[in-house]
């Protein structure tokens, strides 16, 4: 009964059958790149695709719509067969030809409304598969490289979502969490189709999350109808992991990665006057180097203290040289390679300061002092086992490094990777996307923002797919 929306999710999804069927539609009606005038004949196959139906009650209900008069004047002068013999032809030319004429998203809702008067005989599901039917070949006229702007198969696109995600179910949140806005909390489909998966031991579960579609509220709610399980919600920085104890409920733990690797290992090295909770600055490594000849001792400090860094950020157990960066500034601001001689200085003076780190008697000066990033290390070199949770939750996760990454595969328990492979942000601290690069059990999507409306969205989607070729999954506004 949904023939074109079959095919549209089966072309999103590139299946074979798919492609091919669509690409004879497309040749039958001559919408080719070498064609002029493909988005007339595209009306013209919309004209015969539409449901049998009174049109004269029909243009009745369109005409309130501000697109009708200047539709009805194009299929006039561009479609004359058309026009000779008013019927229901002619009526679904001019729709659409007003869904080509659409500006907005709000016009194409408007075109709904129309559909929906008193005066329209026609099922909701009769006008989606003529849109389905549009957005079907709109993509394939694109991906086939003719000129037609994108903005027509994204309105199309979010008006047949929100379409089909009107239902959404009202869950209240409990009243602690009403001071963070979330007294109640609209889930989507996408949000309940996440919901309906219980999280097993061994598994893990991907949410590819755009910028504020709710993973917050969803892990929440997740955590809510699960409530026999128990949950520790991992975050990069102390804050997130304070706020996520104000929302989450009682059977979720909110920590950070460094305050677990701290009780497990960090402590020690506080009980000994040995911790350092910022990072080694060069000044202090350039006066803890051994080899003091060739290079300038500030410049060679920095290099080390980034060859430290990326080992620390790794999940390897001994420093190399690939841990050494491949540039550095000389004394003059120029870059340069680092030489292969370099190299061999950088990781030994490495291995030597890391080796005093890593001591918790022996240094009586205290001038290798471990930093958060090293205890962090340690603990994941340790190969810890995370006992007492049935799931694990990583927000952010496409801020991992190696070596968290390698902790969290590491657990037994279930692992839920939330995250935004297109808001990488930390890179510089040896950040990997983790969510491109770990295999997944399961993956699921929340493409609906709620912090904008389709304009915004429309941009955004439209950046991700000229800068980043995303075409998959598309930004949608709230």
């Amino acid at each position: 009964f949904i023939p074109w929306k079959k095919l549209h999710h089966q072309y999103l999804q590139r299946e074979g059958s798919a492609l091919q069927r669509v690409e004879q539609i497309l040749q039958q009606f001559s919408i080719t790149k070498e064609q002029q005038g493909c988005v007339l004949r595209l009306a013209r196959l919309v004209s015969s695709t539409g449901a049998k139906v009174d049109p004269s009650r029909l243009l009745q209900a369109l005409g309130s719509h501000p697109l009708f008069p200047k539709a009805q004047f194009c299929v006039l002068s561009k479609f004359p067969d058309l026009h000779s013999k008013p019927g229901v032809k002619e009526m679904w030319a001019i729709v659409a030809v007003m869904v080509l004429f659409s500006d907005s998203v709000g016009d194409i809702q408007r075109l709904l409304q129309c559909f929906r008067s008193p005066r329209s005989e026609l099922a909701l599901l009769e006008v989606t598969e003529v849109l389905h039917c549009m957005a079907t070949l709109l993509l394939a006229m694109r991906n086939k490289s003719i000129p037609i702007s994108n903005r027509i198969h994204y309105n199309i696109f979010y008006c047949l979502y929100l379409i089909e995600n009107a239902s959404g179910i009202v869950q209240p949140l409990e009243e602690r969490r009403m001071d963070f806005g979330w007294a109640d909390v609209r889930l989507t489909h996408e949000q309940q189709r996440i919901l309906s998966h219980k999280i097993e031991p061994g598994q893990t579960v991907k949410i590819m999350a755009f910028a504020g579609t709710g993973k917050t509220s969803t892990l929440v709610k997740y955590a809510e109808k699960f409530s026999e399980l128990k949950f520790l919600y991992l975050a990069f920085n102390k804050a997130v992991a304070e706020k996520g104890k104000k929302v989450f409920p009682r059977n979720v733990t909110c920590k950070t990665f460094h305050s677990l690797a701290f009780g497990s290992v960090g402590r020690h090295y506080k009980e000994r006057g040995k911790l350092n909770f910022s990072k080694m600055s060069v000044y202090s490594i350039s006066f803890l180097l051994q080899n003091r000849e060739g290079q300038s001792l500030f410049v060679r400090g920095k290099t080390v203290s980034q060859t430290l860094e990326n080992f620390f950020s790794s999940s390897d157990e001994e420093i190399c040289e690939e841990h050494v960066p491949l540039w550095f500034k000389n004394t003059h601001g120029q870059m340069q390679q680092v030489s292969p001689q370099e190299k061999r200085i950088n990781v030994e003076e490495a291995k030597e300061i890391w080796h005093n780190m890593k001591k918790l008697d022996g240094d009586t000066e205290k001038k290798y002092k471990m930093t958060c990033d090293g205890y962090l290390k340690l603990w994941q070199l340790s190969k810890p086992q995370i006992s007492g949770y049935d799931a694990i939750f990583v927000d952010e996760a496409q801020d991992c490094t190696p070596a968290i990454v390698d902790i969290v595969q590491s657990q037994n328990c279930g692992k839920i990777l939330v995250g935004d492979p297109h808001q990488q942000i930390y890179t510089f601290r040896g950040a990997v996307n983790t969510l491109y690069l770990v295999p997944h059990s399961h993956v699921y999507y929340l493409t609906q923002s709620f912090r904008f409306g389709p304009e915004i969205a429309y941009v955004g989607a439209t950046i991700l797919e000229v800068c980043k070729g995303i075409r998959s999954r598309t930004l949608l506004g709230g």
